[in-house]
């Protein structure tokens, strides 16, 4: 039932827009703005979501106007609370072109097995995309520890994410579609959980990636294809005094089904 549960709960993974710092790259960029993903009002994507064989659909879109911290942003929303990690991490969240560059600003929300409250991790203008960058290339990262309290124990949770550039493909195909002007991302979460106790400090969680996703953007289109896997490695004796999988993987697929650009 908890392994349940927990499945049901990683779906739900979002994004609340909230305004934050984040560590990233601060190389000026005069390109030209990007159109890998274009965001005028009204735009939508429609997404096929496939998790371990459960079928579902997301709708993301361009609502809206909106100001953080003094900056214009476009605020995005889905029609439903979405199933897909691409779309929760941009629902709710403020994105704006920046040059080459697509930023958000937002709270980066994912549930953990055995934590009370899920992972929270603050955003402020984290690239998660730029046109011009070459394989490898670290985009923004922000790092950061977390405090909880689990069955009397204090945890401390370090977290890294992190956006990197990756390859660019004169054509991708996906779910039986060719797209042309192909370059992908990838998003990665970290993350290495402790507990101190009478001086002692005990690791639960070795630093490891814990959530990966691949992202494939198409020129003048947006997303075309995420793959996604979430995994952790946990010793055996202490998720079992958590009540928790001492390993999990979740595979995720994201394929664009339909979209309409104004």
């Amino acid at each position: 039932m908890k392994i349940k549960f927990f499945l049901a709960s990683l779906i739900l993974v979002f994004i609340s827009s909230c305004s934050s710092d984040s560590a990233s790259p601060t190389n000026e960029d005069n390109s030209p703005p990007t159109a890998y993903m274009p965001l005028a009002n009204g735009n939508y994507w429609v997404y096929d979501v496939d998790s371990q064989g459960t079928l579902s659909s997301d709708n993301l879109y361009v609502a809206n106007d909106t100001i953080i911290n003094t900056v214009t942003y476009k605020k995005m929303k889905t029609l439903n609370a979405p199933t897909g990690f691409f779309s929760n991490t941009l629902r709710n969240n403020g994105v704006r072109i920046k040059a080459s560059s697509l930023v958000a600003t937002g709270t980066f929300t994912i549930p953990f097995p055995g934590l009370t409250t899920p992972i929270q991790i603050n955003l402020n203008e984290f690239s998660f995309f730029k046109e011009t960058a070459e394989a490898n290339t670290l985009l923004s990262t922000t790092s950061g520890t977390l405090h909880q309290t689990v069955s009397g124990y204090p945890l401390d949770i370090d977290y890294t994410l992190k956006s990197v550039a990756q390859e660019t493909l004169a054509t991708y195909t996906s779910n039986g579609t060719t797209y042309n002007d192909v370059k992908k991302t990838r998003l990665i979460l970290n993350l290495k959980i402790t507990t101190t106790a009478s001086g002692i400090t005990a690791t639960l969680l070795s630093d490891q990636p814990v959530l990966t996703l691949n992202e494939y953007f198409a020129k003048n289109i947006g997303n075309v294809h995420t793959n996604s896997v979430f995994h952790y490695d946990i010793n055996a004796t202490i998720a079992a005094s958590f009540g928790i999988p001492s390993t999990i993987t979740i595979p995720q697929e994201e394929f664009l089904s339909n979209y309409h650009l104004n």
